[in-house]
């Protein structure tokens, strides 16, 4: 049966509340640094560290169990294991990252997204003869945090923050580059794709890629990042899944299902 708008706001709104309940209470007994600001303003201060700290960490805390929930709604397999990379990196294959690293920031239009994929699993296919043996986990920074599967294709994920910083597109692309090489490593006969993803707009209806710095270069918008529905709806297999997501966020605070454990936290239970 194909999923319903109905079960994906279920799920997008339980998983909501659970995870930003979980966050909150982990952050109960947080004691933050001391700042000069908390002999004036104790509470906004507090504040300030709570909201700031799930602000980063909402990939995974948010997004990432969320897309999880929705994806496996929709008949994909969640794989929970890590991407693990070879333990000493072949130098052929080192070599072949960064040739098309350099090619993509010379502007080269050969080496556009597909390119960069089909070459790397061509050179991988060296490794049907000759295997490695030994994997590890990937330098920090490199992990994927959603990988999902689905018709023997492996797709991996990894939410930022819409609000990119200068260098920050180019190491999302060589991050995927990596993604294919630490994959096709180790299974040179499989097949993979892989998205950095941006779960929401923040420019409204205009283009993300016109607005955020740089237009995403050196990543190739669509191929090799994703903006809202492109990856929600193709976690649930509906259209506008994001739309289903913004009325979960809004019937949550309509409806006050998080005000006791915010008021909690921020405030200490105090009522007005």
């Amino acid at each position: 049966m194909p999923t319903t708008r109905e079960e994906v706001y279920v799920i997008v709104r339980e998983t909501v509340i659970n995870s930003i309940s979980r966050y909150i209470r982990n952050r109960q007994n947080v004691v933050p640094n001391f700042q000069i600001l908390d002999l004036i303003i104790p509470t906004e201060r507090k504040i300030r560290s709570v909201v700031g700290g799930m602000e980063t960490s909402l990939g995974t805390t948010l997004w990432e169990p969320l897309a999880k929930a929705i994806a496996e709604l929709n008949g994909f397999e969640v794989v929970n294991d890590n991407l693990l990379a070879p333990s000493n990196m072949p130098a052929i294959l080192q070599n072949t990252v960064q040739m098309l690293i350099d090619g993509r920031n010379n502007r080269n239009p050969q080496y556009n997204a597909l390119h960069c994929h089909d070459r790397i699993k061509e050179v991988c296919q060296n490794f049907l003869i000759n295997p490695i043996n030994d994997f590890v986990l990937p330098p920090r920074g490199f992990g994927v945090d959603i990988w999902l599967k689905k018709d023997d294709i492996n797709y991996f994920f990894d939410t930022k923050t819409v609000q990119a910083n200068v260098g920050s597109y180019a190491k999302c692309f060589s991050q995927v580059l990596n993604w294919y090489s630490y994959f096709y490593s180790r299974y040179p006969d499989q097949n993979s794709s892989a998205r950095i993803v941006f779960p929401y707009n923040p420019y409204g209806q205009v283009d993300f890629w016109s607005r955020t710095i740089g237009r995403g270069w050196p990543l190739e918008a669509n191929n090799e990042g994703w903006v809202q529905d492109d990856f929600w709806d193709f976690c649930s297999g509906l259209q506008n899944t994001y739309s289903i997501i913004y009325d979960a966020f809004i019937d949550i605070s309509e409806t006050g299902d998080l005000e006791d454990i915010i008021q909690e936290i921020f405030y200490g239970n105090q009522q007005d």
